[in-house]
């Protein structure tokens, strides 16, 4: 089944070159485009849109007013964010507000695909460059003696626990009682919140802030 994509960006020669990148490939359609945030918001509403490519810097609402539009009332359509901007505020903002993915308008095309394909299956992935920035965001915060416990529930920690352990996704869901879209969810949280991309940067984290063994 193809993907419906929605383009959202002011410039007109952004929206070609991301509409020249998604041509002729079957399991993606950019079926609509926007060139502000109300235009976006519009579509939304209207139609079915299955992910949103979103810019920041825009006329009438910008990429942070949709997204928090999109969080509070449409929060199971997923979002990846395409700008120019790599300062780790906007970053962590977009993240927060639900963002699956974010991306630089220089990225390859294999890395807009890979983060387009997590990002639909309800998973985020991190281009490398914007990883780096929030890690080395979160370690410039804090005094190298200094542990952390990043704020992890007892639940966050038992599915970290597990992922360690490298137990699966479906496993995991079902010795916990919940669902696998629960699950992703609780692990995009355990990202944001300590400023990581990948499964195994957060168990690398948890074990050096003692807050799972993996024994």
């Amino acid at each position: 089944m193809t993907s419906k994509i929605m383009i959202v960006d002011n410039h007109f020669i952004i929206r070609e070159g991301i509409k020249l990148i998604f041509e002729g490939h079957s399991d993606y359609d950019v079926a609509y485009e926007a060139a502000d945030g109300d235009e976006a918001i519009d579509i939304i509403k209207q139609s079915q849109v299955d992910l949103v490519l979103l810019d920041i810097k825009m006329p009438k609402k910008d990429g942070f007013e949709v997204m928090s539009f999109i969080h509070d009332h449409f929060p199971d359509l997923p979002v990846v964010v395409l700008s120019t901007f790599d300062n780790v505020v906007n970053i962590q903002r977009m993240l927060k507000l639900g963002a699956k993915g974010y991306l630089l308008k220089d990225a390859s095309t294999e890395t807009i695909f890979t983060t387009v394909d997590s990002a639909i299956t309800g998973n985020m992935v991190l281009q490398n460059q914007i990883s780096d920035i929030l890690f080395s965001q979160n370690h410039a915060e804090k005094r190298p003696e200094e542990k952390q416990d990043y704020n992890l529930s007892e639940k966050e920690l038992k599915i970290l626990s597990r992922v360690a352990r490298g137990v699966k996704i479906k496993l995991i869901a079902l010795e916990m009682h919940l669902s696998e879209r629960t699950i992703k969810s609780n692990l995009t949280d355990i990202y944001i919140k300590m400023n990581v991309s990948t499964g195994v940067q957060a168990v690398a984290l948890a074990v050096k802030n003692n807050l799972i063994d993996i024994d």
